[in-house]
């Protein structure tokens, strides 16, 4: 999994969503705005993990092993988790059977992250240059509906949050050619969207 293209947009990024984070959590918010708000914490969290990987020159040392090998995997584990069993509370046998095997797909991927074959050498979650590109899409298609579950669709907030995907994903191919800073783009974009719906427009 290619992660964002540089230093200084991975700690911005962390660093614009957290502080808008903390800010609406202090709000007057419904149950489903701050779950909204702590997943987007959860999610943002990674940005600061790509951080330190790029301030270290992604040397193949003991801080980078900690952080592909556990803090990533703990943090991408924890938004499926958050996603499946505490916002859409379910319960039956089906979804701990899907959180036991992202459990068992996202601790496969340890060792070293390592700088990309893509322009900006983005980081290389788990070094994972030479990983069949089917299976590595399948992934990550199987991980983006296990976050986004009941989260987006075609109607109200669901349309807005998936528009707000979309638009990502184009913001991403335009400026970097590739999904090594789609990560950032989604965080960054959900960020100033609940600023302005569960803050600035209240107030409006």
């Amino acid at each position: 999994m290619y992660m964002c293209f540089s230093f200084e947009v991975s700690i911005g990024t962390f660093i614009v969503s957290w502080s808008i984070g903390l800010y609406l959590l202090t709000l007057k918010l419904s149950k489903r705005q701050k779950q909204n708000v702590i997943f987007l914490l959860i999610f943002s969290s990674i940005q600061l993990l790509d951080a330190i990987l790029w301030f270290i020159n992604m040397k193949k040392n003991t801080i980078n092993y900690v952080i592909t090998s556990f803090m990533i995997p703990l943090v991408l584990f924890a938004q499926v988790v958050y996603n499946l069993l505490v916002i859409n509370k379910l319960n039956n046998v089906y979804t701990y059977v899907l959180i036991g095997i992202t459990a068992l797909v996202v601790s496969s991927y340890n060792g070293y992250t390592s700088p990309s074959k893509n322009a900006f050498s983005s980081p290389n979650w788990g070094d994972h240059n030479g990983e069949n590109m089917i299976n590595k899409y399948i992934t990550m298609f199987m991980f983006c509906l296990l976050i986004t579950y009941n989260r987006i669709g075609f109607s109200g907030e669901k349309l807005v949050s998936l528009l707000l995907i979309l638009a990502s994903l184009i913001i991403s191919f335009l400026f970097t050619g590739g999904n090594g800073s789609l990560w950032c783009a989604i965080a960054n974009v959900f960020s100033l969207h609940y600023l302005y719906e569960y803050g600035f427009k209240k107030q409006i």
